[in-house]
């Protein structure tokens, strides 16, 4: 199902973005505010991960539908095959802005060197890759189908919202630092240094899409050192 329902305890990058969603909602959001250049007043709802929907993930037309858009100028069956992006995180603003977001807790998490879909699906999303990474005006010799295929891809359903759909979509990465339960523990300076040499990898420079992509680098100690969580939703 393109809903899945999360178990009660998780571990890295999903359990700390729980956290931080229910948990650190108010820090979270200014955080995400400024990343992305939203303005303070319009505020973020967030539809997943929340305990009020057993912290379940979307993916497929569940995710367009969590999202609200209904129907859309180009369904995302004809860009995108099924058993696509299994997005960490979905908000929206009361403004209208739609935030997909992707959370990471250590970099060997960040590398998957390709889609294991069918031969069929394969070709469309090349085909969805190529699309997207030209209106990325990306490198022309940048890989977008290998090592990095799960960052790419997330940058294609960012082009498939605003692009083809004239929707105003925002791409969220937050990379957790120093999280306890991960097998290599990154630093801030980890992740800011991977933040780069991604892009370099993808052969992203300047490109239309630039201001509505941002990261959040936040260290795990420094999260829970708020002096009480937020209500728990």
């Amino acid at each position: 199902m393109p809903r899945r329902t999360r178990p009660a305890t998780t571990q890295r990058s999903e359990h700390w973005l729980r956290v931080a969603v229910n948990q650190y909602e108010v820090v979270l959001n200014q955080r995400v505010q400024t990343a992305l250049g939203i303005d303070a007043t319009d505020t973020i709802e967030w539809l997943s991960p929340v305990r009020s929907d057993d912290f379940a993930e979307y993916f497929d037309q569940e995710f367009v539908d969590r999202l609200g858009l209904g129907e859309l100028d180009v369904p995302l069956n004809d860009f995108w095959p099924k058993s696509g992006p299994r997005w960490d995180g979905l908000a929206r603003t009361k403004s209208g802005k739609l935030i997909l977001v992707e959370a990471k807790a250590y970099i060997e998490e960040a590398v998957d060197y390709k889609s294991k879909a069918g031969a069929d699906s394969k070709a469309r999303i090349s085909k969805a890759l190529a699309t997207a990474k030209a209106a990325f005006r990306a490198t022309a010799d940048a890989n977008w189908e290998e090592p990095l295929y799960q960052y790419a891809n997330r940058l294609a359903h960012l082009y498939y919202l605003r692009e083809l759909n004239k929707r105003d979509a925002y791409l969220l990465f937050v990379y957790f630092a120093n999280a306890p339960d991960v097998p290599n523990p990154c630093t801030s300076a980890h992740w800011e240094g991977a933040i780069r040499l991604a892009e370099k990898c993808l052969g992203l420079g300047a490109h239309p899409f630039r201001p509505y992509i941002g990261s959040v680098v936040w260290s795990v100690g420094e999260m829970l050192s708020n002096p009480l969580p937020q209500p728990t939703r």
